[in-house]
C-alpha cells in the first residue's frame, strides 16, 4: 500500500538520520497504541478507540466500562428501551440536574440490567441487581429506586456488578465526553 504523504529516503536525501530514527520509533508507538491511547474495557480486552460520546467509569479494581450519557430529559425517557442487547464492557449513565430519588422501571426494556445508583462522588449507593425485563403492556412494571438521594444512575447488562465486583461503598472514576455533564 502506497502512502502519499510518506516520502522513502530516495526522495528526501536532505532529511538527517534522526528524521528517518524518530520515524520509525513513532510509528512504532503508533502500532502499539501507546500514542492513541488503547483502553482496557472492562475485561481486560483491548478497545483501538473509544467513542467520544461515551464516558469512560473506571472501577476501583481497574475495569473500564464505557457508557452511554442521558442527560436530557429526552435521553433518560428513552433510556435503554427497546434494545435487544448491549455490550457487555458498555452501559448507560442518566446523569440528572439535581439530587434527588430516581425512580427507574424496565417497561420496553429487552435487557435484563443491574442499576446502580451514585452520588456526586461518584460513589455507588445502592444496587438492584439482576432486574428483569417486564413484557407488561400497561404501566404498571415494578419501580426499582434508592432510599437515599443520587446524582446519577447507571444501568449494566445483569451480572455485571456482581463479575466486577461492585458493592454500595465502590467509588467509581467518570470521565465524561464534556465537562458540562458534571453535576454543580
Amino acid at each position: 500500500m502506497k502512502h502519499p504523504h510518506l516520502f522513502l529516503p530516495s526522495q528526501q536525501k536532505s532529511r538527517p538520520i534522526h528524521y528517518w530514527t524518530w520515524m520509525v520509533i513513532v510509528h512504532f508507538y503508533l502500532s502499539m497504541g501507546l500514542i492513541i491511547g488503547t483502553h482496557l474495557n472492562a475485561f481486560g480486552e483491548a478497545n483501538d478507540q473509544q467513542d467520544n460520546e461515551l464516558a469512560s467509569i473506571s472501577t476501583p479494581n481497574g475495569a473500564i466500562i464505557f457508557a452511554e450519557v442521558a442527560d436530557t430529559l429526552d435521553k433518560r425517557a428513552q433510556g435503554l428501551m427497546y434494545r435487544s442487547a448491549m455490550d457487555e464492557n458498555h452501559g448507560m449513565l442518566f446523569i440528572f440536574p439535581k439530587l434527588g430519588y430516581w425512580t427507574f422501571w424496565m417497561k420496553n426494556t429487552k435487557i435484563p440490567l443491574d442499576i446502580l445508583w451514585l452520588d456526586k462522588k461518584g460513589t455507588i449507593i445502592h444496587i438492584e441487581a439482576n432486574v428483569p425485563i417486564c413484557t407488561r403492556v400497561d404501566d404498571h412494571c415494578p419501580r426499582h429506586y434508592s432510599h437515599k438521594q443520587s446524582w446519577q444512575v447507571l444501568e449494566l447488562n445483569a451480572g455485571i456488578a456482581e463479575k466486577l465486583q461492585l458493592l454500595p461503598g465502590s467509588r467509581l472514576t467518570i470521565s465524561l465526553p464534556h465537562q458540562n455533564h458534571r453535576p454543580s
